[in-house]
């Protein structure tokens, strides 16, 4: 039973290296809505809210995904779903964004890369 130490430094070693493994191994969607306009109507006189969408995965050689999905198609299916959800009639996707971090640990990271996905955009309430 040597794994249980007292010893605060092994405690926090281990706490950040399991942190680290499930941050590497997982993947995730999360989304986002601003609902407070005070009372101003979208363009077409419809209650809006603006939504953000984003996706964090594992790919390797930049296009395959290996843990979840972040490649734009995906996460704008993603976005529907969720505007669906919320009860949407209307959608208008205003901002795409991804980023590669092929960077952060050269030379794994050429072949293995987390990408980080976001969608924001307008979504018209019924």
């Amino acid at each position: 039973m040597k794994y249980l130490t007292k010893n605060p430094t092994v405690w926090l070693r281990r706490a950040a290296g399991v942190a680290a493994l499930s941050a590497l191994t997982s993947s995730c969607v999360m989304h986002s809505a601003a609902t407070e306009f005070h009372g101003v109507a979208g363009v077409r006189g419809v209650p809006i809210e603006y939504q953000t969408t984003t996706s964090y995965a594992i790919h390797g050689l930049f296009i395959f995904p290996l843990i979840g999905d972040a490649r734009k198609s995906s996460v704008v299916d993603a976005f529907a779903e969720e505007a669906a959800a919320r009860g949407a009639s209307r959608q208008r996707i205003a901002q795409t964004n991804s980023l590669t971090y092929w960077f952060i640990l050269p030379p794994i990271s050429f072949f293995v890369h987390p990408v980080v996905t976001s969608i924001e955009g307008d979504i018209e309430l019924e």
